[in-house]
């Protein structure tokens, strides 16, 4: 059995096809059979196309041949047409003919259950034994502009507004429909996603393998991805961080994100949707840029093809409308870049340019003077670029459809001079702006607010931080740990228990002692000192204070014993094996967090921070990330909750110290690893920002893994 291809060769193989096999093709141009024979000459492929039809002796004009064996040579790429009873027989002729690479459009596999997951097992074990990859099934095929190798059957391809363009954009999509309408929707506008692959139910060829054999490819530049769910998160993320350190960007739109939507994207190609905010996190984490909906995944692909990177967040706006200006700058605040307003000697030189009065601090409104003297739009984009404050120039124009072909000439000769980024905004108008600026390497939109959102993906992505490997977490105390959950013979530790996971993972508690009868809890609480709080002790109640089993402010110690019956009580109403109080000291303190971990079933091992409290479900401001994480990402975690203000003294509140908080964090997702085979989730709420500035546990529950104990 020869060795089979990688994602890369498979990328270079269609780059450069030079014939094509299609196994089951149609005389019919119209039906689904006959479309890729048709599609690979209307769109002008040069090589040599093999129809295989037994049937017939000439196949829309070519010689066709009764099966794969009698192919003279060995084409490049097999199109499998056929049903899916003859699909299996067909990949096995194609790996006995020598062809590495077949596309299978068949469907009936893992996307109607588990008869057809079955199937589409053993479609992948015989590809495998062939040497064969393939891609699909269930899949509308593969797009490579460059070479017009058009080996697919989608009707976004039956047009004649365009032909197609390679600007070097990969485009790798989960849903064939979807990809054949966003790469139909790009080419007329102009935009080059050249190279297409329509991943369907990934039987072999699956998300991240092929965006890594993109980047690893070595010419695309941009990749983006249309996801529903992930199935092997280890691949997705290392093709992340190869995109990353390679500087290729990625966009990715990803579906599923409600319950509804993700019971709908596994039942639509077999696949689970996944934790959409653990996703968030790990796009995050390399820097990967987050489409929310298809124009947006389109603008990127745009804005991110040009090959001009900007080394901060500084943008400078020149536009003919202040309204626009205004609206513009108030997008640029909310999505993290600064319209900074221009010193005092710039604004002069922009002022010797502009009319009299114009606004010249930026946003800089040339007014409509433009239309009559375009060289206010040439010396002031130049000036916009020479200011060294400058990271991002944007440009708003409408209309000006009598003068748009000069302005653009314009445009592109002064972009062209500097290596700062330039995006245009262009309303109205006949729309041609966008198709030539664009094709000329100046991202152009038409609507001010895609141009800021674009600006900012720019920028996030420039500025964005590799993650630094953390050193696994060890110690004789981890070790020990280790051993006692092991041995735990309960599904779940009570919060004594759980705390000591806390302090060796290296968070602070609070002081406490256990009691099993009032005068106990009298006793604790002198020990510890007055006010004290109050709680069940136990292994089987998660939640405590949803059945009344917590008593906070205890002021004196009478009020202490009166707390502890009753709760005692409550443990022999709910019948628990064992009748346990704690007694804790009481912690006034600022704003609550919340500190968790647990297994994503994609993904693995993820850690998440937020706000806490009782609200936690309600506010949702939390920030996950694949575990471990280094104090660097724990910051960024933090900076990016949209609550900080109140970890950094909002209305008098105490400041948290960030470094330390982001080593507690760091040290928790290290511990969390090493203890992952015992523990399935750990959830710490509150943890309480104390006066100095630290982090205390307030709570703590350790739920062990059930496979750990059977």
């Amino acid at each position: 059995m020869s060795t089979a291809s990688t994602a890369a060769e498979v990328v270079s193989l269609m780059l450069h096809a030079s014939s094509i096999a299609i196994v089951g093709a149609s005389d019919d141009g119209s039906k689904a059979s006959g479309r890729t024979q048709r599609y690979l000459r209307r769109y002008g492929f040069t090589g040599d196309i093999y129809p295989v039809n037994p049937h017939r002796d000439t196949v829309q004009g070519e010689p066709a041949y009764a099966s794969i064996e009698d192919i003279p040579g060995v084409p490049d790429v097999a199109v499998i047409v056929l049903p899916k009873a003859a699909v299996n027989a067909a990949v096995e002729s194609c790996g006995a003919k020598g062809i590495r690479f077949a596309i299978v459009f068949a469907a009936g596999y893992a996307e109607v259950g588990e008869a057809g997951a079955r199937e589409q097992a053993e479609l992948a074990a015989v590809a495998a034994r062939a040497g064969v990859r393939i891609l699909g099934p269930n899949c509308v095929g593969a797009v490579m502009a460059a070479p017009s190798v058009t080996t697919a059957f989608m009707t976004g391809l039956d047009q004649d507004r365009f032909t197609l363009r390679d600007d070097k954009i990969a485009f790798v999509s989960q849903s064939g429909a979807m990809g054949g309408f966003l790469l139909n929707m790009a080419q007329s506008e102009g935009l080059g996603i050249g190279r297409f692959f329509s991943s369907g139910n990934e039987a072999d060829l699956a998300l991240g393998e092929l965006i890594e054999g993109h980047v690893d490819e070595g010419s695309t530049r941009v990749v983006l991805a249309y996801v529903e769910g992930v199935r092997d998160g280890g691949a997705f993320c290392s093709a992340l961080a190869k995109a990353q350190q390679q500087r290729v960007p990625v966009a990715v739109m990803k579906v599923g994100r409600s319950e509804r939507g993700a019971v709908a994207a596994a039942s639509h190609t077999g696949s689970l949707a996944g934790s959409d905010a653990v996703l968030d996190g790990i796009l995050e984490r390399y820097g990967a840029q987050r489409a929310v909906d298809v124009e947006q995944l389109v603008d990127l692909g745009r804005v991110f093809s040009v090959d001009r990177v900007p080394k901060g967040r500084r943008v400078s706006i020149m536009t003919i409308s202040g309204g626009a200006g205004v609206l513009m700058t108030d997008y640029a605040e909310d999505l993290g870049l600064d319209v900074f307003e221009w010193d005092a000697v710039w604004q002069q030189k922009m002022a010797d340019i502009l009319p009299a009065h114009a606004p010249v601090a930026n946003p800089i409104d040339t007014t409509g003077a433009i239309a009559s003297d375009q060289e206010i739009l040439t010396n002031g984009l130049r000036l916009c670029l020479d200011n060294p404050s400058t990271d991002i120039a944007v440009v708003l124009l409408g209309n000006l459809e009598r003068e748009e072909a000069a302005l653009c000439d314009r445009i592109i000769e002064v972009a062209a001079g500097s290596d700062k980024p330039v995006l245009v905004a262009w309303l109205g108008g006949s729309g041609n702006p966008r198709r030539v600026l664009s094709a000329a390497g100046v991202p152009t939109f038409s609507d001010p607010v895609r141009a800021m959102r674009a600006a900012a993906a720019l920028a996030d992505w420039a500025l964005a931080e590799a993650p630094v490997p953390s050193a696994p977490a060890s110690s004789p105390e981890l070790t020990a740990l280790q051993e006692q959950l092991s041995a735990a013979g309960t599904s779940m530790l009570d919060e004594m228990a759980s705390k000591r996971v806390l302090q060796v993972a290296g968070i602070p508690v609070t002081r406490e002692i256990e009691a099993r009868s009032a005068a106990e809890a009298r006793a604790a609480a002198r020990e510890i000192g007055l006010p004290v709080v109050l709680k069940l002790l136990s292994d089987e109640v998660e939640h405590k204070s949803d059945v009344g089993g917590v008593k906070l402010g205890l002021a004196d110690l009478d009020a202490v014993e009166r707390a502890a019956l009753e709760v005692l009580g409550l443990a022999e109403e709910l019948g628990l094996a064992e009748r346990r109080v704690v007694v804790q000291e009481s912690v006034k303190g600022g704003a609550e967090l919340i500190l968790g971990a647990t297994h994503d079933p994609t993904f693995g091992p993820v850690v998440l921070v937020g706000l806490g409290g009782v609200f936690t479900e309600v506010l949702r401001d939390v920030a996950m990330r694949p575990a471990p994480i280094d104090p660097a990402e724990a910051a960024r975690m933090v900076d990016g909750l949209s609550g900080v203000a109140l970890l950094r003294g909002a209305r008098g509140m105490p400041v948290v110290d960030e470094r330390r908080l982001a080593q507690v964090i760091s040290d928790f997702s290290r511990t969390f690893v090493e203890i992952a085979p015992q523990v399935a989730s750990i959830d710490v709420n509150p943890l309480v920002v104390t006066a100095t500035g630290g982090v205390v546990a307030l709570d703590g529950v350790v739920t062990l893994s059930r496979e750990e104990q059977a």
